[in-house]
């Protein structure tokens, strides 16, 4: 998936952004398991997640998880099975780009009723070929689109 090596290498970043508010935190989108166990490696972090398609060619590892229920399988465009918010942090990465605009208006909210903090959403271009970028001091673009909304 186009963005979840960048969520990887910005944790550390967001973990300085965020500091002590960064205890809780949901990511939202495919691939979600290997970031759940990059998050949950960090002692502080009590992480979940929210993986939206099947995973029956999944690791064992990530199918350990969504039998604990650290990461339940759900349709993101329906109500999250969370309380308002339930996480500091809520993290959303090539999951959105796939919604019709009538879906992305009831996503979104329910996104930000269960952070805290805010999101932090990265967001591929389906389809298209990655943009060629000059290395910024933040570290290099591989055609993900990072945005934060606070709230």
């Amino acid at each position: 998936f186009l963005c979840t090596v960048e969520v990887q290498r910005a944790i550390p970043i967001l973990a300085k952004a965020y500091g002590d508010s960064m205890h809780k935190i949901l990511h939202v989108g495919p691939d979600t398991c290997s970031v759940v166990s990059k998050l949950l490696k960090d002692k502080e972090i009590e992480a979940s997640g929210v993986e939206p398609y099947d995973i029956e060619d999944a690791d064992r590892n990530c199918k350990a998880l969504v039998k604990k229920g650290t990461v339940p399988i759900a349709d993101i465009k329906f109500p999250l099975p969370y309380r308002p918010k339930s996480f500091s942090l809520v993290i959303v990465s090539d999951a959105l780009e796939y919604l019709s605009p009538r879906y992305l208006n009831k996503t979104l909210p329910d996104l930000a009723r269960v952070s805290i903090d805010g999101l932090v959403i990265f967001t591929g271009s389906p389809g298209h070929r990655k943009a060629k970028v000059s290395e910024s001091k933040y570290g290099r673009v591989y055609g993900c689109i990072t945005m934060y909304l606070m709230i």
